[in-house]
């Protein structure tokens, strides 16, 4: 009988990751590194995120099928080691940044914590009591925008049953009646509902949302809250009002003008096509945009356009650019030695023979006709021939109908802890 320890189980965990093409945290942990440098850099980032500094933002830039999505997974585990709530969004024609309280209803939905395999904050919530908040900020007079989700999660906690409900829907983004909002008040404090200065409107104030859950992110134990945007090109099928919301809203979700002092760390994903057809094509909103802006806004509006621009063209954006053939040739190998692991075989490969057979070609390939490769030898004792033919992937284009989600994201299961 074949004896499974730790070690070959955690084996076959990663090579079965690798089938499907969804990495899972034991898969980025044991597999070799081929992006050092953006991941030192992002690591940097999250690292100063714990001392309580925040840092900017990061635009990752790349080809499409070059790796931009797997960057972005690979940050989604190191955050969720390092303590960090993570949401993961890939834009679609549902939910894009020009309607920011529209995207903070994805992303606080997609809420992912270290220790859950469920999304959200409501185990976390549920060990805390009302009394607790008093030692955090959420309830110091002015700290957001507007104070109605302070009050959403004071009276969250002073709630049970369907009203506790009710009231984290509203903090994940499903917005409560302002009715049954004052009657749970009522309810709970014996008082009478706050009257705010200004009415609460989504357009205006969905930075207190952000603002409060990631401080209720803190208040709960973890770090901050780490959100990763994909697919950000699609913002350039956008009308020019709405692209300049959505510019206007990752300028602050980015904080690159140090608009805000909360506890969130934002990294965007975008296919190089957004600057070649979008900002130095035949829109050119480069220019077009601050000018949009000054004329809706006034001149400081104007200042932020530009200062977008040039963080998103500056080194504070990273670049994913082609893995070399050496890193490839080590990844393969660490795969080949997993293989024999996981099956308890003496699994051997060339694998700079399959490099050279193939040819040019993504990384998915060649870590798909390792496999295949092996799972022969394996089987049938025989060796197959790689060639671009035999792997040959469909062609990598931008999903036409706007509404591409990234599926694989949905496939947080126990193998990612």
């Amino acid at each position: 009988m074949d004896h499974y320890n730790e070690n070959r189980m955690e084996a076959i965990k990663v090579v079965e990751a690798l089938r499907t093409g969804v990495p899972t945290r034991i898969s980025t942990r044991t597999l070799p590194d081929l992006r050092k440098n953006l991941t030192e850099t992002l690591r940097a980032d999250l690292d100063l995120l714990t001392t309580g500094k925040i840092p900017r933002g990061r635009l990752i830039w790349g080809q499409y099928g070059q790796g931009k999505t797997h960057v972005l997974t690979t940050t989604e585990h190191l955050a969720l080691d390092r303590q960090f709530a993570v949401s993961f969004v890939s834009l679609s024609r549902e939910v894009s940044c020009h309607n920011l309280f529209h995207f903070y209803g994805r992303a606080a939905s997609r809420l992912r914590t270290p220790d859950s395999s469920m999304f959200g904050l409501e185990r976390a919530l549920s060990k805390k009591h009302a009394s607790d908040l008093q030692k955090t900020p959420i309830l110091v007079p002015d700290r957001y925008i507007h104070p109605l989700p302070a009050i959403i999660i004071e009276n969250y906690l002073h709630s049970a049953g369907e009203e506790q409900n009710l009231l984290y829907g509203d903090l994940m983004g499903t917005r409560i009646p302002l009715t049954e909002l004052k009657r749970i008040h009522r309810q709970n404090c014996s008082e009478k509902f706050p009257t705010f200065e200004t009415s609460f409107r989504m357009i205006d104030h969905a930075k207190a949302y952000f603002g409060c859950l990631a401080d209720t992110i803190v208040f709960c134990g973890y770090r901050g809250w780490v959100i990763l945007i994909d697919e950000l090109e699609l913002v350039g099928r956008l009308g020019s009002q709405s692209r300049l919301k959505a510019y206007q809203n990752l300028q602050w979700l980015l904080n690159w003008s140090n608009a805000h002092h909360y506890p969130i760390y934002v990294i965007a994903a975008a296919a190089t096509s957004l600057q070649s057809e979008m900002w130095y094509g035949g829109k050119d909103d480069r220019t077009l945009m601050p000018k949009l802006a000054e004329e809706k806004f006034g001149k400081s509006a104007y200042n932020e356009m530009t200062e977008f621009f040039e963080f998103a063209l500056s080194p504070q954006s990273l670049v994913v650019t082609p893995v070399s053939e050496e890193s490839i040739s080590e990844l393969l190998e660490r795969i080949v030695e997993l293989h024999g692991k996981a099956y308890n075989w003496d699994a051997k490969l060339d694998v700079n023979a399959l490099i050279g057979n193939l040819g040019e070609t993504t990384l998915r390939t060649y870590i798909r006709a390792t496999l295949e490769s092996l799972d022969h030898q394996f089987l049938y004792h025989e060796t197959i021939q790689t060639t671009p033919f035999n792997f040959k992937e469909k062609p990598l284009t931008e999903d036409d109908s706007f509404s591409s989600n990234s599926n694989n994201q949905e496939n947080f299961t126990e193998n990612n802890k």
